[in-house]
């Protein structure tokens, strides 16, 4: 008995008769997270959120954490894969966050570094498909396609790739480089972040394509195959949202709106003739 309870001291102790130190075990691992369960826990104190703090509280706090990590660098990585890239950028993640309904309404307040808008083109100002053979260039695409070499020049130099322009780098129409010279010629404020002429190309872009709707409306209306200023006049004043922005704006040659008493129009002549008494705009 003796020797047996020696032999089985000397297979636990080390080399000078201390113990062998068992492996140490991450409250990580334990948890079977990736994300940082005592790093959080550290965070969470130091941040001084509450007077205490219950032991499951950070690892639930990093189990949501890598939760939502996971899945935006999901929606981010299909983001990538549909625009042919290798790498997940800001622009990818601004593309799953967004575009996805449950993480748009929780960080719907949040800003993301560099990750661009989302384009909101309308049908009309998109190019039309050239054909069936050809590709949809009139195709929604969130970002530009770059035109990649992958073959490689005379004496092992690689050929120059096509350059992309920001506008279509943002996927837009507007000229966003032209727009941030203007801002930076302008001298409207003493730093223009990079951010700054892509949103304002955005917004600019958005409101030329609302009022060519409603002045081609205007134009359709009144049997014209041209906008001219009139319709643009029309297009503006009778929208309650753009008249209200544009509210102090004098369009050239856009003329008035009618405002004449019912009693004035002329009376309608009969069923087969034409609605005279109607308000014609261009009457």
């Amino acid at each position: 008995m003796s020797s047996k309870e020696g032999s089985a001291v000397l297979s636990t102790k080390g080399g000078r008769g201390k113990p062998k130190s068992s492996k140490s075990v991450s409250r990580s691992q334990k948890a079977g997270l990736q994300f940082p369960v005592g790093r959080i826990a550290r965070f969470l104190k130091t941040g001084k959120y509450a007077e205490r703090l219950g032991a499951g509280s950070p690892v639930y706090l990093s189990a949501v954490l890598e939760y939502l990590a996971a899945e935006v660098l999901e929606l981010a990585g299909n983001a990538a894969r549909d625009n042919k890239k290798n790498r997940i950028i800001p622009r990818h993640i601004q593309l799953a966050v967004r575009n996805d309904e449950e993480l748009g309404k929780l960080l719907g307040s949040v800003t993301i570094a560099n990750g661009g808008v989302l384009p909101k083109i309308h049908q009309t100002l998109l190019p039309k498909k050239a054909g069936k053979g050809k590709g949809d260039i009139g195709s929604a695409s969130q970002d530009s396609k770059e035109g990649g070499a992958t073959t490689k020049g005379g004496r092992g130099k690689p050929k120059a790739s096509k350059s992309v322009s920001r506008s279509q780098k943002a996927g837009l129409q507007f000229p966003v480089g032209r727009i941030a010279r203007f801002l930076k010629s302008g001298k409207y404020a003493e730093r223009v972040g990079a951010g700054a002429p892509v949103y304002l190309s955005a917004v600019l872009e958005y409101l030329a394509a609302e009022v060519l709707e409603l002045a081609g409306n205007a134009a359709r209306d009144n049997k014209k195959n041209r906008i001219v200023p009139r319709h643009i006049q029309l297009a503006v004043r009778n929208d309650e949202e753009l008249s209200k922005l544009l509210g102090s704006v004098t369009i050239a040659n856009g003329g008035v709106l009618p405002n004449i008493h019912q009693t004035l129009l002329p009376k309608k002549m009969g069923k087969g003739k034409g609605d005279i008494g109607s308000a014609s705009q261009e009457f």
